[in-house]
């Protein structure tokens, strides 16, 4: 029987609510440290200021937006 706080992913493999909320928070430290480095080598090695600064809106408006969806 399947119990509420159990994420069968196979008949033979279940994981709990909490290990899941452990591996999304995990996703998001190794996201956000990514996106700390892209960000620091647009801004860097970029030619213009204003090009990078849109591409750092939209990057992090986007990545907000998906990692809201995965919630």
């Amino acid at each position: 029987m399947q119990q509420a706080n159990e994420f069968f992913l196979f008949p033979f493999f279940s994981l709990g609510t909490e290990t899941l909320w452990y591996i999304f928070l995990g996703v998001v430290l190794i996201f956000f440290f990514y996106s700390i480095a892209l960000i620091y080598h647009w801004f860097r090695y970029g030619m213009n200021a204003l090009i990078s600064t849109i591409a750092t809106v939209i990057y992090s408006s986007v990545s907000g937006i998906i990692l809201i969806v995965m919630i």
